[in-house]
């Protein structure tokens, strides 16, 4: 405790050599990424994953998605370098910011962000039921399968919300009468306008596969295996609870 007599005095905030070094390098890669053309060296990757520069998430991002959606042949040794090195970039800077970063875009290239997310145990339910109100129900589906470092009480409700959602999706498929050889016969219109029996709960048109709510069979399921989890993170939870009380 301070004498009475004397009282805290705050500081002035000081900026280390290092911290400005820093701060102008991740400027200048600001600017040079900014290009198309430009990518990252392996000597830049290496710094800014040392030390995780957030600033520059956006441009890194968009290099790693350009460089996913080319095709195999195409590729140089950058956008080769791109995509080993952002999911390292990810792992090195803050959750919260990785997150961010992941769900702005899942569009350009989404076999590519599925992998991200999973690979880097970026699911949040939050930002999963951000797609759903995007339209991107099929890709929430899929991000099921992913999974996150920890998990708090907030989280399993956020879970338990995201699980809901899902299970209450609009109809995009519809029931419809179709003629048949002598009458009028009720068809099952899949959200890709094909057509089917009405018993048909899922398209039975070749690559297709949708039900009412433009999900696969095997979307289904995860959405059960999705269950299945939120119940056995409540029980973990309850049983640490337990222990602390």
């Amino acid at each position: 405790m301070l004498p009475p007599d004397q009282t805290l005095v705050p500081q002035p905030p000081v900026v280390s050599a290092d911290e400005l070094r820093t701060e102008l390098l991740q400027r200048r890669y600001a600017e040079l990424l900014a290009q198309p053309g430009v990518f990252p060296s392996q000597a830049n990757w290496d710094f800014i994953i040392g030390h995780a520069l957030t600033g520059i998430g956006w441009a890194l991002y968009r290099k790693f998605l350009v460089s996913a959606v080319l095709p195999e042949e195409e590729r140089r040794a950058p956008n080769r370098l791109a995509l080993i090195e952002f999911p390292r970039y990810l792992k090195s800077i803050p959750r919260h910011y990785a997150v961010e970063l992941v769900y702005d875009d899942t569009v350009s290239a989404p076999e590519a962000t599925y992998s991200l997310i999973c690979d880097c145990e970026l699911f949040d339910a939050p930002s999963v039921i951000g797609l759903i109100d995007r339209g991107e129900a099929s890709l929430a589906a899929d991000l099921l399968e992913a999974f996150q470092p920890t998990y708090s009480r907030e989280d399993l409700r956020e879970m338990r919300r995201l699980s809901r959602r899902l299970r209450t999706l609009p109809e995009e498929g519809e029931m419809a009468d179709g003629r048949g050889l002598l009458r009028k016969e009720l068809r099952y219109i899949c959200p890709h306008g094909h057509t089917n029996a009405a018993e048909a709960e899922y398209c039975t048109h070749s690559g297709c596969g949708l039900n009412i709510y433009g999900l696969t069979r095997e979307q289904t399921q995860r959405i059960d295996s999705f269950d299945e989890r939120i119940d056995a993170l409540a029980a973990l939870l309850d049983e640490k609870e337990g222990y602390i009380s």
